[in-house]
């Protein structure tokens, strides 16, 4: 029998258990997946997004990035809501707004932490 969760239990369960991806200075952490309904190249894009946003210098609310792929029409961006340091790190809360070809559209809003080692990373 084949286990069903909810979409947002899925969603939440994917951010928390996750296999972080070394990119660009940054660690990426949806352990290759920002939901149903994207492609690999919309994961890739949405990733690449984050990493050109948190090598932004220095963070500012409301700095944003876009991307889009014309070949499955995705699109979505990434926006600084606020800015703040943790734990000694330079943080800033993102939200995410991603709109698949399928929808439901939708919105995460992450904490990232730069580390020492310059890396960066959700924090939990």
């Amino acid at each position: 029998m084949l286990l069903r969760l909810p979409h947002c239990f899925s969603a939440a369960l994917v951010v928390c258990v996750l296999l972080p991806v070394a990119a660009q200075a940054q660690v990426i952490p949806f352990a290759g997946n920002f939901g149903r309904g994207l492609a690999p190249s919309d994961n890739q894009m949405v990733f690449d997004s984050v990493a050109r946003l948190n090598a932004t210098e220095p963070s500012k609310v409301g700095q944003s990035d876009s991307w889009s792929n014309p070949e499955t029409k995705s699109h979505g961006s990434s926006t600084i809501l606020k800015v703040f340091h943790s734990n000694g790190m330079a943080c800033h809360l993102v939200r995410h707004d991603i709109v698949a070809a399928r929808p439901p559209s939708r919105n995460y809003r992450l904490t990232w932490c730069r580390t020492a080692t310059g890396e960066w990373k959700t924090k939990g």
